[in-house]
């Protein structure tokens, strides 16, 4: 007899805790579909999912993650972020940060609020570019360039991953150019304000600071924008002029060179 009541008494217990259609459903998790519309991303991408706390921070392959990424979550409204291309950012809490001597990752994110109120919810993901590379040219040959230091500083020093807004916080960078290169390439966040400043120090002569951020201010860019386009900054010291301008945009603007 023994033989058949444990199994008999296991699946009475199963039945017990089931989910049925008949019983209230509402401590049955809810079934999370996320998506990636892009058919070209790959790597690894962090899906962080939030409810007055974090729900969960996982990491997956884009690749093994077709056609769909599923995760039962508990029922409610969420809110949910995906990022890809973080390198040297760390997370803290819901924000991913700068550490500060790095330049901004090549960052691309995507957040939204998901009902998951259901027994399956549905989500897709369009990553947008949240960096900005800036081009600077100070209208030098290469090997003056190089023997000149550049530093950047702003007060923008990440993104909230729940809502892609800038994080307050010290940025600083120092970049290089390339072998062979006069231009200067940058990456930056997304910006809070017009904090953003380029400091040349040529060698062998003074330093001097230009305010970068109300240059691009002025030009009338939009930090707020859904994806962050590339800018271009060309100062020319001997003429006292400063030239800005936005990858796609047909014309820029050229403004008397202010030092800080």
């Amino acid at each position: 007899m023994d033989r058949y009541l444990i199994p008999a008494c296991l699946a009475l217990l199963a039945a017990g805790t089931a989910c049925t259609v008949k019983e209230d459903r509402g401590p049955c998790p809810c079934y999370l579909q996320v998506s990636f519309t892009d058919p070209d991303a790959a790597g690894e991408a962090e899906l962080l999912g939030w409810r007055d706390d974090r729900l969960f921070r996982d990491r997956v392959r884009i690749e093994e993650a077709r056609p769909s990424w599923t995760k039962p979550v508990p029922k409610g409204m969420l809110s949910l972020s995906a990022c890809t291309g973080y390198r040297e950012a760390f997370a803290e809490g819901r924000q991913m940060r700068i550490p500060p001597g790095s330049e901004a990752d090549s960052l691309y994110a995507w957040a939204g609020e998901v009902d998951a109120t259901g027994d399956l919810a549905y989500a897709s993901v369009t990553f947008r570019k949240q960096f900005a590379t800036v081009f600077l040219d100070i209208r030098k040959n290469a090997d003056i360039v190089r023997a000149c230091r550049f530093l950047v500083e702003g007060n923008s020093c990440g993104v909230d991953l729940l809502d892609l807004s800038p994080v307050e916080g010290k940025f600083r960078c120092e970049p290089r150019p390339r072998a062979g290169e006069s231009i200067v390439t940058f990456r930056v966040p997304r910006q809070g304000d017009e904090s953003l400043a380029v400091t040349i120090h040529p060698e062998g002569s003074v330093p001097a600071r230009f305010p970068l951020g109300a240059y691009i201010d002025r030009l009338g860019y939009s930090w707020k924008t859904e994806e962050l386009q590339d800018i271009y900054v060309a100062i020319d010291l001997a003429r006292g002029l400063v030239d800005v301008r936005v990858a796609d945009w047909e014309e820029g603007t050229t403004f008397p060179l202010i030092e800080q």
